[in-house]
C-alpha cells in the first residue's frame, strides 16, 4: 500500500508542462488509435487487398525515415513547443485527406496522405522524450517517461469504447448510421483539440549551444554509444513491423472478426497496457533493468507463439477465444518494457546524444516497419500463412531482447566502475 501511495505521489509530482504534453498527446492518440483499430478494415471493405494495404502502410514510414534524422540534428538546443503545435495541425489534416482519398479511390493521394500524417506524428514523437528529459528531475523521470508511454494505451481504451458504442447506436437508430468512414472523421475532429492544449505549454529555455552548425554536432556525437543503444530496438522493430500493423487483418481473415469486435478487444488489452505501463517504475526499481526487460519480453514472446498457433485449428470454436486471450495478455507484457528500455538507452548514451538518438530511433523504427511492411506484402502475396509470419516476429523479438540484456550488462559495468572511481577519489 505504501508503494502504491508513493507511486501516486510521484505521478502527481510530474511537472505541469509534461502533464500538458501528455494531455495534448492523448487527443492526437485518439485519432491514431482509431486509425490503427479500424482503418485497415475500412480499406478492406473498400476493395483493397492485404498487399495493397501493406503498400499504403509502408508510406507512413518513408516520410519518417527521410525527415527524422535531419530533424533530430536541427532541434538540439532549440525550443520544442512550436514542433508540438505544428504536428497537432498536420496530423488531423492528413487524417481527413486519407479518408477523402479512400472514398475517391485515388491510390496516389492515399499514399501521400499516409506520408504526410506520419510526418506530423514524427514531429511530436522525436521531441517528446527530449522535452521530458529537459523538464523532469531524477525523482520523477521514470514516472514522466511511463506517463508518456501510457497515454497511447489510455487513448486506445477510450477509442475502443467509443467505437463500440457508436457501432452499438448505429445498429439501433436510423438517424445515426455511422460506419468506419464517419467514425474515423469524428476522431479526426477530436485530434484538433490537441492544438489548443499544446499552445498552453510553458517551456524552459533550452541550454544554449556554442555551435549552431549541424556538421559540428555530427562530429560531437558519441556514435559507438548511439549504435549500441539503437541495435536492440531495431531488431525488435523489424519483428514488430511484420505483425503489429496487420493484427486486425489476422483476426478479420482468420476469425472473421469485424471492426467493432476488434475495437473492444483492443480496448481490453489497452486497459492492461495502461495498468502495466503505470507500474513500470516500481518494476524497474524492484528488479532492475535486466530482470524487468527479460521477464516481460520473453513472457510476451511465449504468448505471441501461442497466438500464432491458433490459426492451425481456427475452425474450432474455442480457437478465436484462445487467440483473443493471447492477444490481450501479450500486448501489455510487450509494452511494459518500452519505458524501461527507453530510460536505459537515454541514460546509457548521456545528455549529449539524446535528441539525436530520439530522432534516429524514430527513423529506424519506421524504416524497419517500412521494410517489414514490404516483406509482409511479399509474404502475403505468396500466400504465406499468418502463423509463420508471427514465428518470424517471435524469433526477432528474442534476438532483440538478448541484445537489450547485453546492453544492461554494459551499462551496469560502467555505472559500477564510476562508483568505484568516486569512492577512490573520496
Amino acid at each position: 500500500m505504501n508503494t502504491l501511495r508513493e507511486l501516486l505521489q510521484r505521478y502527481l509530482s510530474v511537472p505541469g508542462s509534461i502533464k500538458r504534453l501528455v494531455l495534448g498527446s492523448f487527443f492526437l492518440q485518439l485519432l491514431n488509435a482509431s486509425f490503427n483499430l479500424i482503418l485497415n478494415i475500412y480499406l478492406r471493405k473498400k476493395g483493397y487487398s492485404d498487399a495493397m494495404i501493406a503498400d499504403f502502410t509502408s508510406w507512413r514510414f518513408i516520410s519518417i525515415l527521410v525527415f527524422s534524422i535531419p530533424f533530430g540534428l536541427i532541434i538540439r538546443g532549440r525550443r520544442l513547443k512550436p514542433f508540438f503545435i505544428a504536428g497537432a495541425l498536420i496530423v488531423p489534416f492528413f487524417g481527413a485527406a486519407t479518408l477523402l482519398a479512400t472514398e475517391l479511390h485515388t491510390e496516389f493521394l492515399i499514399r501521400m496522405a499516409f506520408f504526410g500524417g506520419s510526418m506530423g506524428f514524427m514531429l511530436i514523437h522525436v521531441t517528446a522524450l527530449p522535452f521530458i528529459l529537459r523538464h523532469s528531475d531524477d525523482n520523477t523521470l521514470s514516472e514522466s517517461i511511463a506517463l508518456n508511454f501510457a497515454v497511447w494505451s489510455l487513448a486506445s481504451i477510450a477509442t475502443g469504447i467509443l467505437i463500440h458504442f457508436i457501432f452499438f447506436l448505429s445498429a439501433r437508430f436510423d438517424f445515426l448510421s455511422w460506419a468506419e468512414y464517419e467514425i474515423l472523421f469524428f476522431f479526426v475532429l477530436l485530434g484538433i483539440v490537441s492544438v489548443f492544449i499544446f499552445a498552453g505549454i510553458k517551456e524552459n529555455a533550452p541550454l544554449r549551444e556554442t555551435h549552431k552548425n549541424i556538421f559540428h554536432h555530427v562530429r560531437s556525437y558519441e556514435w559507438k554509444k548511439i549504435f549500441r543503444g539503437l541495435l536492440p530496438m531495431f531488431i525488435i522493430a523489424v519483428g514488430a513491423g511484420l505483425t503489429i500493423p496487420f493484427m486486425n487483418l489476422f483476426f478479420h481473415s482468420v476469425f472473421d472478426l469485424d471492426s467493432d469486435a476488434f475495437a473492444v478487444m483492443g480496448s481490453i488489452a489497452a486497459v492492461l497496457v495502461f495498468a502495466g505501463g503505470m507500474l513500470t517504475p516500481v518494476l524497474r526499481r524492484k528488479l532492475g533493468y535486466g530482470l524487468s526487460i527479460g521477464i516481460t519480453q520473453f513472457t510476451a514472446i511465449a504468448f505471441l507463439l501461442f497466438l500464432a498457433s491458433t490459426q492451425l485449428y481456427s475452425e474450432r470454436g474455442f480457437a478465436m477465444w484462445f487467440a483473443a486471450g493471447a492477444f490481450i495478455i501479450r500486448q501489455p507484457l510487450m509494452n511494459m518494457a518500452s519505458p524501461i528500455t527507453s530510460e536505459l538507452v537515454m541514460k546509457y548514451v548521456g545528455p549529449r546524444n539524446r535528441e539525436l538518438i530520439s530522432a534516429i530511433e524514430t527513423g529506424l523504427w519506421n524504416a524497419s516497419w517500412f521494410i517489414s511492411a514490404k516483406i509482409f506484402q511479399l509474404l502475403r502475396g505468396m500466400d504465406l500463412p499468418y502463423y509463420k509470419i508471427f514465428i518470424i516476429t517471435a524469433t526477432l523479438y528474442s534476438v532483440g531482447t538478448l541484445t537489450y540484456l547485453a546492453l544492461v550488462r554494459r551499462y551496469d559495468r560502467r555505472e559500477n566502475g564510476e562508483k568505484v572511481l568516486q569512492a577512490d577519489v573520496a
